[in-house]
């Protein structure tokens, strides 16, 4: 009798910086989760079909080679530039003139 592993797969984009160069760059994951018969999880982190180690373990950066990667939470990037965008104002703001600055070289009034 042969058992039949339960389990599912998702895509999980995750994003990095690389602390020293601050490239920002996104992966995506293909993730197994199931169970391995003995009524233990079983994770697999794949990229193209290679198994690889999870996001947060031994990243280093495409342009740099750096090791001192972060990771963001998933979907973070797309959040923060959509605030980026609410924030910024919709129409152009109007130009104000500072106040002027009284000319050093008038004369002062004379004391009494």
């Amino acid at each position: 009798m042969s058992r039949v592993q339960e389990g599912f797969s998702t895509y999980e984009t995750w994003p990095f910086e690389c602390l020293r160069c601050l490239l920002v760059w996104e992966e995506e994951y293909l993730v197994r989760r199931m169970s391995d018969g003995h009524g233990n999880d079983v994770v697999v982190w794949t990229r193209e079909g290679t198994p690889v180690q999870p996001p947060w373990s031994g990243m280093s950066c495409p342009a740099c080679g750096c090791g001192s990667v972060t990771t963001f939470p998933t979907g973070y990037l797309g959040h923060h530039a959509e605030s980026v965008r609410r924030s910024r104002p919709a129409v152009p703001v109007p130009f104000t003139r500072a106040p002027a600055v009284p000319d050093p070289t008038t004369a002062l009034p004379a004391e009494a």
